[in-house]
């Protein structure tokens, strides 16, 4: 199956995020084969625009701002922290709301063009801020996750941005008929002053993670661990060195031509885990 010069697809969290009075939807979202070098639109990309709600009687001052999640708290597991937060921004740093009236936050992001920044899954915290009014600190706040997952690509001279880096961020399978047997084989990177042993856990494995927050929208997920097979449940690699993980695909003969998803975890011992998304492109 041919990809598109640009794959933009969206999550949008079916729940808002409420604290008192003010509203903020989505309350996160996904942004999926985002190519360095190029500035996205939001809006103009996908026609949804972050919508604040301000269900109280006065009018107020939002400030809007990009961060690194870490100042706000938890974020995604398998995700890093974006290396700047400066590289996402909104259109206008502030907007002012009239009561019980709705405003809306224009984002944008620009990926440097490097490629270190391909096959990455980062995090930035993109907050709405009450602005201190007449000497009174108005104090509400929102943050909205955002997951920028840049375009994976194999072809890379540069090793990859951050600790563990694996190329390429997601394994392709096109082109599939029920029956199929092929393999596929991902480079993990130990960026890090230390020996590393990474354990391989698909998504179902891991306790309090849901498939269902981390799969492409045009995507279901497998339908059981047997189509997706590593050909190891451990990679040992030794500081700034490099591993081999093989993925073999066995799709059974009564899978329908729907296209599916699995999402592998790649742990260290210690540090943050990173994940590799597995695509499974059945024929038309």
């Amino acid at each position: 199956m041919k990809k598109a010069f640009i794959i933009f697809l969206l999550f949008l969290s079916s729940q808002e995020i409420i604290a008192a009075s003010l509203k903020v939807s989505p309350g996160g979202f996904i942004v999926h084969d985002i190519k360095p070098g190029v500035t996205y639109n939001l809006r103009e990309m996908t026609g949804i625009k972050l919508s604040i709600y301000n269900d109280d009687e006065t009018t107020h001052t939002y400030e809007l701002s990009a961060n690194k999640p870490s100042e706000a708290g938890r974020w995604e597991r398998g995700y890093s922290e974006i290396p700047d937060p400066s590289w996402c921004w909104f259109e206008t740093k502030e907007v002012t709301i009239s009561p019980r009236k709705v405003g809306y936050g224009n984002v944008f992001f620009r990926i440097p063009d490097k490629g270190e920044y391909y096959n990455q899954h980062w995090v930035a915290a993109l907050g709405i801020m009450g602005k201190q009014e007449k000497g009174i600190g108005f104090g509400l706040g929102i943050y909205v996750r955002i997951q920028i997952e840049t375009e994976s690509k194999k072809d890379v001279k540069q090793k990859p941005w951050g600790l563990l880096g694996i190329v390429p961020g997601t394994l392709t399978f096109d082109n599939i008929s029920p029956g199929s047997k092929q393999i596929a084989r991902a480079i993990i990177y130990n960026n890090d002053d230390i020996a590393h042993t990474y354990t391989i856990k698909d998504i179902r494995e891991i306790k309090g993670l849901k498939g269902d927050d981390y799969r492409t929208r045009s995507y279901e997920l497998v339908s059981g661990p047997g189509w997706i097979v590593p050909d190891k449940d451990q990679v040992k690699i030794p500081s700034g060195d490099t591993g081999v993980l093989s993925v073999r695909l066995n799709i059974p003969e009564e899978a329908s031509l729907k296209n599916r998803e699995e999402i592998l975890f790649v742990i260290p011992e210690e540090g943050r885990p990173g994940f590799i998304r597995v695509r499974i492109n059945m024929i038309p």
